[in-house]
């Protein structure tokens, strides 16, 4: 997902925020050993290690060929065991390629570990990895043990394009906690055969029971793994004995590791530190606080404090009733009504509205049997009260906290003068539950606080809560920060983050305490040419944060002594009719030794390739109500380089609104991709193709396609087919 607009960035005073690192590959998280090693993680299945600020090649581990890395889905979840450094653990949470799924070590199946199949139904998994002692710098790919979603019937079920993975953490008491998306459509009220979802295909190949075909309601089922908490025995995947509804004949059932529902797409989710007890039997692995994105109103941030609470969604979106959901009249098929006798009481089973009320601090009617309303649903059928938003913010410029009048829930805008929190009025689209800072390098009043944020609105706030898990406050922090996928506290004691949209980590800190490398800058008047060719760089752009001096080291790649100019320019020289690339390389450093870098190309007797889309017409559409399989094929010359010499990078970006989804690269020569067939409605969608070509000198040639939908013929109702789409990854000039 990438931002597309933003306001300028704006931080609190004496808080800088400066780029870490570079160059990632989508990435969408980050965490820390206890030695300090930073360990990031990309959504197409790779975990890099960053010592001493660089990154250690080969990747600490590569499951790309399982992994499916399309439209929401990836590798999200990650995180190193608590005794990391002594039994090398490691686990990650990610959606599976179906084509992996399908084939991989299954009788009679074929697999390529070239091939992917998206768009299709598939499962989210978790799996465990041991690192080689005694530095753990690579995996043993032998080590590899499923704990969850070891076969297509035991994991959690993907029938639409988003809402799968999320965070992957442990509890305080060393249980391993994970959350997971409904799994449903975004596109539709989904209670179950939703068209443009996968769930027939999920029926046929037991992804799903049939009593599971409920669309998002499966977030309301203790017996489905969608929409919940996850609280699994590290050791063997089984759920904890001390979770709500623990099933001691089916350790591995959906109920028996499940210790918290209701949520819709909790893409992250953080513990707080010092919380929760150290024994599993206490049912106590800390407070979470947890981001659930929102529908089409309402984001959410969630406080966790114990076993079995009921977030609300479907039926609940932010404070109150989903206007859509909550008028549904499903039934879960899980919770047969003992009163039906097909005369007195014709209701067979109950609805999951029967079973999930708004909370109030007198529970005066309860759960009443919808055929006797004196009478209770008994306790063997999970009932639940909704667990309010400690906070919640519209898709807009609106934002809440809980309170009650008298028995009956209500809510208090954060700028009103009788609201019980105070806070600044705001509005995002995509909540991210961020990091709890014990804030040794921070000032007063930013200690011992949560920091969180939204990936669409691209702001960082700051939450005080008290000894109850109550907010108490809440503050501007940050904004105007780009696409947010992660926010955590590094060793540091800063507010770390991912920006996607740039594939950054960066970080922010308070520069009274903690002092920020410098920032380098750097243009050129000429990336190629014939040689020789004289470039003029510029480095006037750079600066340091805390305002101290800066010295500058140019090196120009071709042995030439290093220049200390802040705007020097270099002969660069290559024998005739040879393609020759140089890399210019500035270090800028601070008063204090701290150093930026930042690095560039020239490329001497060589020009770009010409590249040109064969495949898609300028300004085509798509068709809607269907997806369509749209070939992607180009032209492509360049003077001096052959086709061999040429790579290639397809990508599909689905515009939504403010915000887009790309897929994952594509590196063929020629390819496909999928587009679903949305639109045509008050929202906003469209696709935007790219292809990238770089010749073997490292210069590129871009060119983009947009399709919109065709809203002047919308497919009959009926014709909602899934095409189902196998690739391969080698091609003559991929990688």
């Amino acid at each position: 997902m990438v931002q597309l607009q933003l306001p300028a960035q704006t931080l609190e005073p004496n808080f800088s925020d400066a780029l870490v690192m570079g160059g990632w590959s989508e990435p969408v998280g980050a965490t820390w050993d206890a030695n300090g090693r930073m360990y990031v993680w990309e959504r197409a299945g790779r975990v890099w290690i960053v010592e001493n600020g660089v990154r250690l090649t080969p990747a600490l581990i590569d499951i790309s060929a399982e992994v499916g890395g399309w439209r929401d889905h990836g590798l999200l979840g990650f995180t190193l065991d608590p005794n990391f450094l002594t039994n090398g653990r490691i686990y990650l949470m990610y959606a599976v390629d179906r084509h992996h799924l399908m084939n991989f070590g299954v009788p009679g199946g074929t697999y390529y570990t070239t091939a992917s199949q998206y768009y299709s139904a598939t499962i989210m998994r978790i799996t465990r990895y041991t690192a080689i002692g005694p530095i753990f710098n690579t995996v043993d790919y032998n080590s590899r043990y499923i704990l969850l979603g070891e076969t297509r019937k035991t994991g959690v079920p993907m029938t639409h394009e988003s809402h799968s993975t999320g965070s992957l953490m442990f509890g305080s008491d060393g249980t391993l906690l994970a959350t997971t998306g409904d799994g449903a459509s975004y596109n539709s009220t989904d209670v179950g055969s939703a068209s443009e979802t996968y769930y027939a295909q999920c029926l046929i190949d037991s992804i799903i029971r049939p009593e599971e075909n409920v669309g998002a309601m499966r977030s309301q089922m203790v017996n489905s793994l969608n929409g919940k908490i996850l609280r699994l025995d590290p050791n063997t995947g089984d759920g904890v004995p001390s979770n709500p509804w623990y099933d001691p004949t089916a350790p591995r059932a959906p109920r028996s590791r499940v210790g918290g529902l209701g949520l819709r797409n909790p893409f992250r989710a953080t513990i707080k530190p010092g919380s929760g007890s150290t024994n599993p039997a206490d049912a106590d692995p800390g407070t979470l606080f947890i981001g659930d994105v929102g529908y089409n109103q309402w984001e959410e941030l969630n406080v966790c404090y114990e076993g079995g609470m009921n977030f609300g969604w479907p039926i609940f979106e932010g404070m109150e009733a989903q206007p859509s959901y909550s008028v549904q009249q499903t039934q879960n098929l899980d919770a047969p009504n003992p009163l039906y006798d097909g005369v007195s009481c014709t209701q067979q089973y109950f609805r999951f509205i029967d079973l999930l009320k708004q909370d109030t601090p007198i529970h005066l009617n309860g759960h009443p049997n919808p055929c006797n309303a004196g009478v209770q649903v008994p306790n063997s059928i999970p009932k639940h009260y909704h667990a309010r938003p400690a906070t919640d913010w519209e898709h807009g410029n609106r934002s809440r906290v809980a309170g009650f009048s008298g028995n009956t829930a209500v809510t208090y805008d954060l700028d009103a003068v009788n609201s019980p929190v105070p806070g600044p009025r705001f509005g995002g689209n995509a909540a991210l539950a961020g990091a709890w800072l014990a804030g040794t390098n921070m000032p007063a009043g930013y200690q011992d606080c949560s920091y969180h944020g939204d990936y669409v609105g691209g702001f960082i706030r700051r939450f005080k809560f008290d000894a109850n898990d109550q907010p108490v406050s809440v503050h501007n922090f940050a904004s105007g920060l780009g696409s947010l996928t992660w926010l955590g506290g590094g060793p540091d004691g800063c507010v770390w983050y991912i920006k996607y949209n740039t594939s950054e980590l960066r970080r922010i800190c308070y520069t009274l305490s903690v002092n920020q490398p410098p920032v380098a800058v750097a243009t050129q008047s000429a990336t190629y040419g014939p040689g020789p060719l004289s470039v003029t760089f510029n480095s006037a752009g750079s600066s340091d944060p805390e305002n101290g001096a800066i010295t500058r080291s140019w090196n120009f790649g071709d042995g030439s002594p290093v220049s200390t100019a802040t705007n020097p320019t270099h002969l660069f020289t290559a024998p005739a009719g040879v393609v020759t690339t140089y890399t210019i390389t500035l270090t800028v450093t601070d008063n204090v030794g701290q150093t930026a870098v930042k690095t560039m190309m020239v490329s001497l007797n060589n020009t770009p390739p010409n590249v040109n889309i064969t495949s898609i017409p300028a300004d085509d559409f798509y068709p809607v109500g269907v997806d369509t399989t749209y070939l992607l094929q180009a032209a492509v010359t360049d003077p001096e380089h052959g086709p061999a010499q040429l790579t290639y990078a397809w990508q599909t970006t689905f515009h939504h609104n403010t915000h887009i989804h790309p897929e994952t690269i594509d590196n063929n020569v020629s390819t496909s991709t999928v587009i679903s067939g949305v639109g045509c409605n008050i929202e906003t969608f469209y696709y935007i193709i790219t292809l990238t070509v770089t010749d073997a000198g490292g210069l590129s040639t871009t060119v983009q396609r947009r399709l919109d939908p065709r809203c002047h013929a919308i497919a009959p109702d009926g014709d909602h087919r899934r095409e189902r789409h196998l690739r391969s990854r080698s091609f003559v000039g991929g990688t």
